[in-house]
């Protein structure tokens, strides 16, 4: 049997200690929604506002995401060479973009127990690259496709860089919306981001 796989993102609480870790599959659809709150209700509330002239872009709070193995019943499967590519169209409207941090901080699952260490709660809208301590530097999500791809890291130091246990994980992938003030109201439209690895 193959290894069960998530997509969960980590919110609230505080650094290295999120609050709570969320699938994604108990939300949706939509699943995930880019917002000024940290955290996962679906809903109108807390809008990303659209900058005057002159001003932006504004940004959402940022959402940590990672793959997550729920089950690997024997014979146990390997999870390696995770990837996280879009379609590559910007399908979201004029001015609005879904950035994506080109590091991953740090989290693993070790001696039964996870670890955060790269978790940095989202209390703000500022920046992520100004703001997160573990990212340096981003790029739109929409410049990863099936064929140029993003590799997603996975802990080596204590899982060997692969994923063969339940409850281990890749490191958080951070993202972040951001807002032009050539945006148009009144929402964005809907966007998917797809995963690929190998099993073996």
């Amino acid at each position: 049997m193959v290894a069960t796989i998530s997509v969960r993102y980590d919110f609230g609480g505080v650094d290295t200690a999120p609050g709570t870790n969320q699938d994604i599959d108990d939300l949706g659809p939509p699943r995930l929604k880019f917002k000024l709150a940290d955290n996962a209700t679906i809903d109108e509330a807390n809008k990303i506002i659209i900058p005057g002239a002159g001003l932006g872009p504004y940004y959402s709070y940022w959402k940590q995401l990672y793959l997550y193995c729920d089950a690997n019943p024997a014979p146990v499967t390997t999870i390696s060479n995770v990837k996280m590519y879009s379609d590559g169209s910007n399908g979201l409207g004029t001015g609005v973009d879904l950035m994506v941090g080109l590091q991953f901080p740090t989290r693993y699952y070790d001696a039964g127990a996870p670890a955060y260490t790269g978790y940095e709660v989202a209390n703000n809208a500022n920046e992520m690259v100004a703001e997160h301590g573990g990212i340096t530097s981003s790029a739109s999500i929409f410049n990863y496709t099936s064929t140029s791809p993003l590799s997603v890291s996975i802990e080596a130091a204590h899982q060997g860089s692969v994923i063969n246990l339940a409850g281990e994980t890749t490191n958080y992938i951070v993202f972040q919306m951001n807002v032009s003030n050539t945006a148009v109201p009144p929402v964005t439209g809907t966007e998917y981001i797809f995963w690929s690895y190998d099993e073996a």
